[in-house]
């Protein structure tokens, strides 16, 4: 007979990871901390596994609780997303979005103002910054939402990503001698796309020289139109003047990355949650485009 997980003990397990405590978790969801505490108890035994480690006053996940994480978040998603589809409320309020440079002036900003357009009581705020520092703007409460490359699927937060699978961009007339360096444009260490051309090139046996470095992705845009090098770059973030690198030109094909969308449910208002949604549509949708797969 098949065991049914009740989302409120789910949603008591996340609030406590995202809040860093069962009295904040008791406050975020009007329950007494004993109770709290209870709740997380019945939720070991129903997984039979310690979930939490409470060692002094510091509280940390078990590896159980580390691996239950992104089930847990893609449950209480589909359940809000259920609820907010029935709802029909009208969305207001502030929402701090953090995307990544490579996005901040593409798909993603676009699929922002459509949004903003379509709910005039909601404000948002954007900050751009690399994917691993909008992660750490998260966990220290300093933005809402954040969408950006996800390294791992135990990532902090994940809720959801898609698989994209970048591709090399290159001028219009650009042309390569495959027993050259190739040169490329990249952004600073550690850079995805830079280890998927590095990791590309190498399995294939060919060399490549860095011709320069830039930590917005309009910097890079502009040196491969400019001739001075090639890049990795999604679907999205190609521009008029360049073209796609192909497999007949000594170009080896690069590994798909995962863009995934991450915030902490207890600290999501109504209006974020509705964003949340919208973007991970979107995400989603340039993953199918591109070849990528979705998932969580």
């Amino acid at each position: 007979m098949p065991i049914n997980v009740p989302t409120d003990l789910l949603r008591t397990f996340v609030t406590v990871v995202d809040l860093g405590s069962y009295t904040r978790a008791a406050a975020a969801l009007g329950r007494t901390q004993p109770a709290i505490s209870l709740q997380i108890r019945r939720l070991e035994e129903l997984l039979r596994t310690n979930l939490l480690k409470t060692e002094g006053r510091q509280m940390r996940l078990t590896d159980s609780g580390v691996a239950l994480g992104p089930y847990a978040r893609q449950m209480l998603r589909l359940n809000d997303d259920i609820v907010a589809h029935f709802a029909n409320e009208s969305l207001s309020g502030w929402i701090r979005v953090g995307l990544p440079t490579d996005f901040s002036n593409s798909f993603l900003l676009n699929a922002i103002t459509r949004f903003a357009a379509s709910h005039p009581d909601v404000r948002i705020e954007v900050t751009s910054l690399l994917s691993r520092n909008l992660r750490t703007e998260l966990a220290a409460d300093r933005l809402e939402l954040v969408a950006g490359i996800a390294p791992t699927q135990d990532e902090a937060f994940l809720v959801n990503s898609a698989s994209i699978t970048p591709l090399w961009a290159v001028a219009e007339g650009f042309r390569w001698e495959p027993r050259t360096a190739l040169p490329i444009v990249r952004h600073p260490d550690p850079c995805e796309y830079a280890e998927r051309m590095v990791a590309a090139l190498r399995g294939a046996r060919k060399s490549w020289t860095t011709m320069m470095v830039a930590t917005d992705v309009a910097g890079i845009q502009a040196a491969i139109c400019a001739g001075i090098g090639v890049s990795a770059l999604t679907p999205a973030t190609l521009v008029p003047g360049m073209r796609i690198g192909r497999a007949d030109e000594g170009f080896p094909p690069l590994a798909p990355l995962r863009i995934g969308l991450f915030y902490k449910h207890a600290r999501l208002s109504k209006a974020g949650h509705g964003l949340a949604q919208w973007l991970m549509q979107h995400i989603t949708l340039a993953g199918q485009a591109a070849g990528g797969d979705a998932g969580a």
